[in-house]
């Protein structure tokens, strides 16, 4: 496989997951609610609590932190390179300087939050501005892909099956920020917080997903765009 701006994206999606297990298996323990718990807990530990430079047991968690906000800021700069390039042609099957406005804004935005998802970490001196840039993140992710389900409809050599993924990741994306802002609050209780983490969880592995049947869309794209100018 020829790697460049679109084919990049397989190895930024591998990396995320290597580096995210591999966090998860040195961080110490502790959670929200319990300080005693060894390890890291699927369903109760969020990802950003690998990114904290302190566990939630208090141990120093230095070795995950590295490990985890690498593997967010690769992810969040790889889907943007990825982009740029789509964009490309996408833009031309478009025709249409609002769409390409519209999906380009909002895809740096969002990336840009991630970033700041990991600079700024969950521990109690940066909790505030991590939050804030957690959903300014998803949120502006929602805005953009309600923007890249209506270009993918407007495209004839998108498939059917990737219009209807980037729906459905678009619903789940939605239901996430609705279950963070008016679901139960993971401070309240073991319960709670195992909503939480565990929709976070599943949107996370939306988004890897989603982006995987988006490079394939590209990839189709492109070779589109290639056979028309032979």
């Amino acid at each position: 496989m020829k790697i460049n701006g679109i084919s990049q994206g397989y190895i930024g999606i591998l990396l995320f997951v290597l580096l995210s297990g591999t966090a998860m298996v040195f961080y110490p323990g502790g959670t929200l609610h319990d300080n005693s718990t060894i390890g890291y807990q699927f369903f109760y530990n969020y990802f950003s609590n690998l990114g904290e430079w302190t566990a939630r047991n208090g141990e120093p968690n230095s070795l995950s932190a590295y490990l985890f906000n690498s593997a967010l800021i690769i992810l969040a700069v790889s889907y943007f390179t990825f982009y740029y390039n789509f964009l490309k042609t996408l833009s031309l099957k478009l025709n249409n300087k609002f769409f390409s406005f519209s999906l380009i804004i909002t895809v740096v935005i969002s990336m840009l939050s991630f970033v700041f998802v990991a600079v700024f970490s969950g521990e109690p001196s940066t909790h505030d501005l991590h939050v804030f840039f957690v959903k300014l993140a998803f949120r502006t992710m929602f805005v953009h892909c309600v923007f890249q389900v209506l270009a993918m409809f407007r495209i004839n050599e998108i498939s059917m099956v990737v219009r209807f993924i980037s729906i459905f990741f678009s619903l789940a994306l939605l239901g996430y920020i609705l279950i963070m802002d008016f679901g139960p609050k993971a401070g309240e209780s073991n319960q709670a917080l195992f909503i939480q983490v565990i929709a976070q969880k599943v949107v996370v592995g939306s988004i890897l997903i989603y982006y995987f049947f988006q490079l394939t869309a590209a990839k189709i794209l492109t070779n589109t765009k290639s056979i028309n100018h032979e």
